[in-house]
């Protein structure tokens, strides 16, 4: 096919994609889609238990005993839309528009879903194009990547192949060559409540406006994390001999985002409370100059009330809280001793919770090798019970280390200045890629994650470079046809 044909056909598929409601967890008629379009494509079809879509293709005459290529991307998207926008994501499609500079994809107040429907349709040309020389070709299509990563339980059987090329990247030039694995670190603690002292008083404090931010790819920054901040403060008001009491602490909303936002309400005893004011001044002074020439706009808030909560935690169970909050690990952990400027390991306290019966909050931890998830999951525990709190470990997720062996980097290298004459950067990225759950499928697995430019993703505003998604396409083709000489 000419590449001006090439493109036409990805975007044909994309545009019928697009027709399908795809949110993580309802891929259901996504995957019949696909299955049905293997069978019209008469090539052989499976779905497995997880609802992930497997379409094989034989490999060109002569090119039997050509490796295995395995091509893989994800059929769940993230549905958001634009304020007073009507869209329910398990029922309406997407509305997609090219705008007038002729290469730019974007949706009608919607998110794209070009993460990873581009990927998908890619695929599909690949596998529809009969003029492509190439090895026996393997498409995967997996569920719930967006929340959850479920082809942590592919069958290895379907991993069982010498390369892989993921399509879930989202930058030009740019390939993919190792990610972090991730493991929720849950504490819990029974709450135990008593009434607030008479003559005390509340105050209310709290952090808003600050950056946030990717606890993968952006925990590098400098970024500060509301939740650890203003824990630490209460434990210098701890350390000062403030017998403080907690009756509120919340704040951050998704375990892999740094936190924004964290309010406390505390009583404190009316003789405490200038001393109180005094610490929480030296607090602000040194975040000040820690964070000013980073946190730019946010705002550190101390009001003072009359009013007393109805309950607050006993000092024993809100003092453990402060502390073990401040100390659990939190930010960079371990730099990569291989690869200048990579963050090798890391955690974030993303999300707390206190309901009348229970204290909750988690850490998200990552790592692309296993050696300081041990580490880190074995100081969350050790903390846990100090501070008298029950500790869990779940969701892992596994990380995919580099491989200084590979045979597929240098070829898709070659490939991408074949055709664009340019360099492709090869950068491993602190964050999570399907790639870490098939590595430890089939730990001899040759893989590599590449793609188009996206913009925005998982916003309304996310957009796609149609110039790029033909680049890609010709690449894969390239690679394709290489691994077949």
């Amino acid at each position: 096919m000419s590449n001006a044909h090439a493109l036409d056909v990805v975007l044909s598929e994309f545009l019928e994609l697009a027709k399908i409601p795809r949110p993580s967890h309802h891929e259901e008629q996504v995957s019949e889609y696909l299955c049905q379009w293997a069978v019209n494509h008469g090539l052989t079809v499976e779905k497995d238990s997880l609802g992930d879509v497997i379409i094989e293709k034989p490999a060109s005459p002569g090119c039997e005993d050509k490796p295995l290529t395995i091509l893989q991307a994800h059929m769940d998207m993230v549905c958001v839309a634009k304020e007073g926008v009507n869209y329910n994501p398990v029922s309406d499609p997407i509305k997609v528009k090219i705008l007038e500079d002729g290469f730019t994809l974007v949706a009608e107040g919607t998110s794209l879903g070009a993460d990873d429907g581009i990927g998908i349709a890619i695929c599909l040309y690949l596998l529809a194009d009969e003029s492509l020389r190439h090895g026996r070709i393997r498409a995967i299509f997996t569920t719930n990547e967006e929340d959850g990563m479920d082809s942590v339980n592919i069958d290895p059987k379907y991993l069982q192949g010498q390369y892989l090329i993921n399509l879930d990247w989202e930058e030009i030039g740019s390939l993919c060559n190792s990610c972090a694995g991730g493991d929720f670190f849950n504490f819990n603690r029974k709450a135990i409540w008593e009434a607030p002292a008479a003559n005390a008083k509340t105050l209310n404090i709290s952090f808003t406006k600050l950056l946030g931010g990717h606890s993968g790819v952006g925990i590098n920054k400098g970024h500060a994390n509301a939740l650890v901040s203003l824990a630490t403060a209460l434990s210098m008001l701890k350390q000062g001999g403030i017998n403080y009491r907690i009756a509120s602490f919340d704040g951050g909303q998704a375990p892999n985002a740094i936190p924004k936002f964290a309010k406390a309400e505390l009583t404190i005893e009316e003789n405490q409370l200038d001393a109180t004011k005094d610490i929480l001044q030296i607090f602000r002074s040194e975040f000040k100059a820690c964070y000013d020439n980073v946190e730019f706009e946010y705002e550190f808030a101390v009001s003072e009330s009359d009013k007393l909560p109805l309950k607050v935690l006993s000092e024993e169970t809100g003092f453990a809280l402060a502390e073990l909050m401040t100390v659990v690990p939190n930010n960079v952990h371990t730099m990569s001793p291989f690869v200048a400027g990579l963050v090798e390991s890391s955690a974030n306290l993303g999300t707390i919770s206190i309901s009348d019966d229970e204290i909750k909050f988690m850490v998200f931890a990552r790592s692309s090798v296993d050696y300081p998830e041990t580490q880190m999951r074995l100081i969350c525990q050790s903390l846990a019970d100090a501070y008298g709190f029950a500790f869990q470990s779940e969701g892992h997720v596994p990380g995919w280390a580099v491989n200084p062996n590979s045979k597929l980097v240098p070829l898709a290298c070659c490939a991408y200045e074949k055709i664009t004459g340019k360099k492709m950067v090869v950068e491993p990225v602190h964050a999570g890629v399907e790639c870490g759950a098939f590595a430890i499928k089939n730990p001899g697995l040759d893989m590599i994650a590449i793609g188009p430019t996206l913009l925005d993703v998982h916003t309304p505003n996310e957009s796609c470079n149609l110039n790029d998604v033909k680049i890609i396409t010709d690449l894969i083709a390239e690679i394709l046809r290489t691994i077949a000489e």
